[in-house]
């Protein structure tokens, strides 16, 4: 009996320690979460990609649209697949 006793007052005790410790810690409040880089608009670029998502800019004023990512896929550097082409300017042939 007297064992039982003894190892119950072992337990609290760590029971004890444990929640004192765990108070200690300070969890820092949730922040907003940072947006996706190839989500924002990229500037001179009309569509871009990081070969996971894709994504084209709307007209004046509209986000851009992108595509949805695959369940597997491993984004990559983002590039530029269609640059701006300013109004005014002739294009190149």
């Amino acid at each position: 009996m007297r064992v039982l006793h003894l190892t119950m007052l072992v337990l609290a005790a760590s029971l004890v320690a444990t929640a004192a410790r765990a108070a200690e810690i300070e969890i820092p409040p949730p922040g907003k979460p940072k947006e996706l880089s190839v989500y924002a608009n990229q500037p001179n670029c009309q569509r871009w990609t990081d070969d996971c998502v894709n994504c084209a800019r709307g007209t004046s004023g509209e986000a851009p649209a992108c595509s949805n990512t695959g369940i597997a896929c491993q984004p990559k550097a983002i590039r530029c697949t269609a640059a701006d082409i300013p109004q005014g300017e002739p294009q190149k042939k």
